[in-house]
């Protein structure tokens, strides 16, 4: 099940599963022209299947080859072929139309707004050439039909693309409420498991310290200020919960994190901390800051035991 999932979720994947879509409404298509009675023009019953055929082989040729620019000369295909479709389709108002706008939404779902919006122009591009054509030989009745499905499907699209935009922008923001803490400016505890780990391995293999440190304070987004101002380009600071800040110094020893932490505690009374020189290489930094965590129970905010060291990890 999580092979098949993986396939599905793939670049490969959304292709293939694009490809047999697109012959799937093809498919369609073709059989609902197979049992019409007539074209809108006048044109041999074989028409629809040659056309099926060229289009599909075309994508297929699309998929395994691949070129540069692949995703766009489909879609370009997509609203050429359908184009030809509603030239073809007798019906008063055409339901193929339909297919039109299938295409501009799954390249919107596909590929973002931005392909929705470049989609959606091409099609109304489409029908600006194709709806004049098919209204010259149409009567009154059938004409506003035709129009009134067109302004319908343009303003359901419109409304598509509205929640479009919406989705990518609840997303971004969501995404960015997990990697940055809005009250101190720091990245979350989870940005930090998830992307600074790499670090503890690392100062092993070249034998230089790496120093974590947790700092505990009542009004920690006042303390995240002065944090931000003295700490290193190369220094990672987070938010660790509620109540701690953490700090990832690289290449520093524990005299150089003491300082640090005198200097942040004249500025800030009240502040605890504790703090650990990793030697373990293999130590998770998760496991690394619980265990700074459960060392912050041993200080107070008295003057001499405001700063623990926790103890090696074994």
């Amino acid at each position: 099940m999580m092979n098949t999932s993986r396939r599905i979720t793939s670049d490969q994947g959304v292709v293939l599963m694009q490809y047999l879509a697109r012959t799937l409404f093809a498919g369609l298509a073709v059989i609902y022209f197979h049992y019409a009675d007539h074209f809108f023009f006048n044109l041999p019953q074989a028409t629809p299947w040659l056309l099926f055929s060229a289009y599909v082989g075309i994508q297929l040729l699309l998929l395994i080859w691949r070129p540069v620019n692949a995703d766009a000369f489909a879609s370009a295909l997509d609203l050429l072929t359908l184009g030809i479709v509603l030239l073809l389709d007798a019906g008063d108002p055409p339901p193929t139309m339909a297919l039109l706008f299938i295409a501009v939404l799954s390249n919107g779902l596909l590929h973002g707004l931005k392909r929705f919006l470049i989609m959606l122009a091409g099609a109304e591009i489409v029908l600006a050439f194709v709806l004049p054509i098919r209204l010259s030989y149409s009567d009154a009745a059938s004409a506003s039909a035709s129009l009134l499905l067109v302004a319908a499907l343009s303003a359901c699209m419109l409304y598509f693309g509205l929640m479009i935009w919406r989705n990518q922008h609840l997303s971004r923001a969501a995404l960015e409420a997990t990697w940055r803490d809005p009250d101190t400016d720091f990245i979350s505890r989870e940005a930090l498991v998830s992307t600074a780990g790499w670090l503890v391995p690392l100062h092993d293999r070249i034998s230089s310290p790496l120093t974590l440190v947790l700092v505990r304070h009542h009004e920690l987004p006042l303390l995240a200020d002065r944090v931000a101002q003295r700490i290193r380009r190369s220094d990672v600071a987070a938010r660790y919960d509620e109540q701690h800040l953490a700090l990832l110094l690289p290449c520093t020893a524990t005299a150089a994190a003491e300082q640090l932490l005198n200097d942040l505690r004249t500025r800030h009374q009240g502040l605890r901390a504790a703090m650990m020189t990793l030697a373990n290489g293999d130590a998770a930094l998760e496991q690394a800051l619980s265990h700074l965590q459960a060392s912050m129970a041993r200080t107070t905010e008295e003057d001499n035991h405001w700063l623990a060291h926790a103890p090696p990890i074994n």
